[in-house]
């Protein structure tokens, strides 16, 4: 199984203080022992950092998550994204845009994310999941 990430996911399992860091620390578990495949948006480097304000080593942290893959939010990537914020009335930030479109694109079979506003439009177009399911 394909899942796909969403910063916020990266943050939660980073930081004990955020809600459902258990679940996230869990999921990323299952993902690094090879139970789960997992893709994300290069966006997660920047956005977990800038958010979490963490001095820790991103690249270090995903590295040692021998199943997940990130993506490069490429051209194409970004036209997608900013269709699909266009087709939701830019209910939809840029970077969760970009975040749907690269699950989208990677034909991931579940989207994962913290953020209940997000999963209620992200559901329309992907199987989703918040990570408090976990």
């Amino acid at each position: 199984m394909l899942i796909a990430l969403d910063s916020n996911v990266f943050i939660a399992a980073l930081s004990p203080k955020e809600e459902h860091s258990v679940n996230a620390q869990g999921l990323m578990r299952n993902i690094a022992g090879g139970q789960y495949k997992a893709v994300a948006s290069s966006l997660v480097y920047g956005e977990v950092l800038s958010v979490s304000g963490m001095l820790i080593n991103l690249d270090e942290f995903v590295a040692s998550i021998g199943s997940l893959k990130t993506v490069a939010a490429d051209d194409d990537v970004c036209f997608e994204a900013g269709k699909l914020r266009i087709k939701y009335n830019f209910r939809l930030k840029l970077p969760d845009a970009i975040h749907m479109v690269t699950a989208i694109n990677n034909k991931a079979d579940i989207f994962v994310t913290n953020d209940s506003k997000l999963a209620s439009i992200s559901k329309d177009l992907i199987p989703t999941k918040l990570l408090s399911d976990f």
